[in-house]
């Protein structure tokens, strides 16, 4: 597949960021533009850390605190066909767990009545869709990709997963209230902007399969100009 180079240059909270990336330069799936997206996010993820830590501040993540891995997870279209390719790459075994707990959390989900919800939410207020957020955590269903207390698919996980880390002491994350739980403040999202460049939205991860099924991933025929809208966007 040929590529085209973009020369990316930013400035993210003050600090100036330019990268040299290659782009498919024919018509291609839109979530090659992933790795790229991903990248970036942790640059702004670090430079918020970086500020942070000038503020007296320090990230209390780590590997094994996996609260937030019960969350209802927001992801663009493009990062669905995106983890339906990462579950392609897995191991056998691995695909086979994985998608033993996607059945697991579906199912759990339907008998709650969230599943439901969660496939109108598109349709509620704003307060209601605040509402089916506290009650997703609280049914405390892991994300499929949860394995062992970690990410199975870390270095590869969606960017709202990259974008979502705290400042306060992490057993707070068990029970969080706005008042308990101080989550690091970016000074651009990512994840945000990948979205308002589809029309179709975002959608929870636990409904990839569900979205892949109806969805056929369509070929997007200019990714250097979605790339160029996106980082417009930031």
């Amino acid at each position: 597949m040929s590529t085209q180079k973009l020369h990316i240059q930013l400035t993210i909270a003050g600090f100036p960021v330019e990268a040299a990336v290659a782009v498919p330069a024919q018509p291609a799936p839109r979530h090659l533009l992933l790795p790229i997206l991903q990248n970036l996010t942790d640059i702004v993820v670090q430079v918020a850390e970086h500020q942070a830590g000038i503020e007296g501040f320090n990230v209390s993540c780590k590997k094994g605190c996996d609260a937030c891995c019960r969350q209802m997870v927001p992801i663009s279209p493009a990062e669905a066909y995106h983890l339906a390719a990462v579950v392609e790459s897995l191991a056998p075994e691995h695909q086979r767990r994985v998608m033993k707990r996607f059945d697991r959390a579906e199912r759990l989900l339907a008998q709650s009545g969230l599943l439901a919800r969660l496939g109108q939410r598109h349709t509620m207020t704003e307060g209601e869709q605040h509402q089916l957020d506290i009650d997703y955590f609280q049914a405390q269903i892991p994300c499929p990709f949860l394995e062992r207390h970690a990410c199975s698919i870390h270095s590869r996980r969606p960017l709202a997963c990259r974008e979502f880390l705290v400042t306060s002491p992490a057993i707070h994350c068990r029970h969080p209230t706005a008042e308990r739980v101080r989550q690091l403040r970016l000074p651009a999202k990512v994840s945000t902007a990948l979205v308002t460049q589809d029309t179709a939205g975002w959608l929870p991860l636990i409904l990839t399969r569900q979205f892949l099924a109806e969805q056929p991933e369509p070929t997007d025929g200019d990714l250097p100009h979605v790339l160029r809208a996106i980082l417009a966007a930031l």
